[in-house]
């Protein structure tokens, strides 16, 4: 490669690859080298077409949750005491490089509503469409973008990118992610604060006197598994 940089751009650069790169390196390889893993992905989840569903999510400091009313879940999760003491409530910047963001919390409500919708997908499955999208609405400025290629300046949003490149490999459901304003996504973030409100162990009696179109939804319980490889995203960035 320095090789080539010299003879093709005349530069004298040398390019050094830290931990990080290195380690994201080895899944590459590792992630190409396995027979098990299809090297193709369907057409239908590169194009712009109608979804079979639409999700919504939203995280606070304490807890995170989300719903879709097409594809029938809601669901709602509290973040782990470790974690909470990592967000802007116990530290005020981020000097130690210690701090949990908003933006990664979203990121990681918004992964969690591709892992239900995912589970939606395969217990309603349509011969006539075996490639499906999932659009995924996050009141996160930078949800987009984060989705996509994570965060090039975060390793925890690196971190969780690596969870939702695992999630989708010979995944049939695509996704499809957009923004959404806080004052739109008035459900998701009254689930998320449900214990906030009342101040005790969370009670969905008054979410669904509020918001009657939850009730024909069932509660998407998010695995142990998955919230244990979050939470170590989120603690451990890694």
């Amino acid at each position: 490669m320095s090789t080539t940089a010299k003879a093709i751009h005349h530069s004298q650069r040398k390019f050094c690859i830290n931990r990080t790169l290195k380690k994201e390196l080895r899944l590459i390889t590792r992630a190409l080298s396995c027979t098990w893993i299809d090297m193709n992905r369907p057409i239908g989840h590169f194009v712009t077409r109608d979804p079979i569903g639409i999700g919504w999510s939203d995280s606070c400091l304490d807890a995170a949750g989300g719903f879709s009313l097409d594809m029938g879940f809601w669901w709602y999760i509290e973040w782990d005491d470790s974690v909470r003491k990592q967000t802007l409530r116990f530290i005020k910047n981020n000097k130690n490089n210690n701090l949990i963001s908003i933006n990664v919390l979203e990121y990681a409500a918004l992964i969690i509503n591709y892992v239900a919708s995912t589970h939606y997908h395969l217990h309603n499955k349509d011969d006539s469409d075996p490639f499906p999208t999932v659009l995924l609405y996050a009141d996160n400025t930078t949800a987009k973008a984060w989705a996509i290629k994570a965060c090039k300046h975060s390793h925890i949003g690196r971190a969780l990118g690596c969870i939702q490149c695992a999630l989708m490999i010979n995944n049939p459901a695509g996704i499809s992610v957009a923004h959404v304003t806080t004052k739109k996504n008035v459900i998701a973030d009254r689930i998320s604060r449900v214990k906030k409100e009342t101040n005790i162990i969370p009670s969905f009696h008054t979410l669904m006197q509020d918001f009657p179109q939850l009730k024909s939804c069932h509660r998407f319980h998010p695995s142990a598994e998955l919230v244990s490889l979050v939470t170590a995203a989120l603690l451990d960035k890694s």
